[in-house]
């Protein structure tokens, strides 16, 4: 699996215009006028997110210098709203299980969760556009390829989309090392979210503030925290015994 790029105005506007899932857009610093203008407002309303780098940045992305300012990357895999999903896992008769990720930036983490959120049966993972990293090849092979067998969930505001989750009957559960609540504690047979966040931020306050319970994982605390990717796959697993082994 590798990356694809579109490199070129037209071909990253056609891109945009028909509908294509695109992954990044990268726009020159130096690009201004009504070009620069049409490429804010479209990838804005497709969610798209939109990065303004140096124009050698773009020759180093795309290893040429013949990129016009414009370069995007395609999507590998196919996105959706939070909004469209919830509703049709409760038409489903599912006990909805998702997983949030906040600030995760890492490939290598965003595949290894991808993997271990199939492996135990989660029913979608929700990122933002921003602060995320990239659903790219390196993503694709830490997952080894798992993470095209999962419905994957991209918002502009995670604090909209969690907000979705509450009003909907999901109970929000964040991670965190000063969390108050073992994970033995929680009751895991009602529509859940757990949210995870980056190892050197956690999770943002917004997001705290909206939790229904903030779960940690025991242990020896002889290190400060444990890697994002082995949290998640020990939350995840405590979520599929709980529900599923008798």
């Amino acid at each position: 699996m590798k990356d694809k790029l579109l490199v070129g105005r037209k071909p990253v506007l056609d891109a945009i215009s028909a509908g294509t899932e695109l992954e990044k857009v990268w726009i020159s610093t130096t690009l201004k006028g009504d070009v620069e203008k049409e490429l804010r407002a479209l990838t804005r309303s497709k969610d798209i997110p939109l990065q303004y780098v140096p124009a050698e940045k773009i020759s180093s992305i795309t290893s040429t210098k013949q990129h016009q300012g414009v370069a995007a990357m395609l999507s590998l895999v196919e996105y959706h709203k939070t909004e469209d999903v919830l509703p049709h896992l409760y038409e489903q008769g599912k006990t909805p299980a998702l997983l949030v990720l906040d600030g995760i930036e890492d490939v290598r983490n965003l595949g290894a969760l991808a993997r271990s959120a199939v492996w135990f049966g989660m029913d979608a993972i929700i990122i933002g556009t921003k602060r995320s990293a990239r659903v790219n090849a390196f993503a694709y092979k830490a997952s080894a390829g798992a993470i095209k067998d999962i419905i994957i969930c991209r918002e502009p505001s995670l604090t909209k989309a969690l907000q979705f989750l509450k009003d909907s009957g999901v109970q929000i559960l964040v991670s965190g090392m000063d969390a108050s609540d073992e994970i033995s504690n929680i009751n895991y047979q009602e529509p859940i979210a757990l949210v995870m966040g980056s190892e050197g931020k956690g999770v943002v306050r917004e997001l705290v503030a909206m939790a229904d319970g903030r779960v940690h994982i025991p242990g020896t605390a002889k290190v400060e925290s444990l890697n994002v990717s082995v949290a998640g796959a020990i939350l995840m697993y405590d979520v599929f015994r709980k529900r599923n082994i008798k």
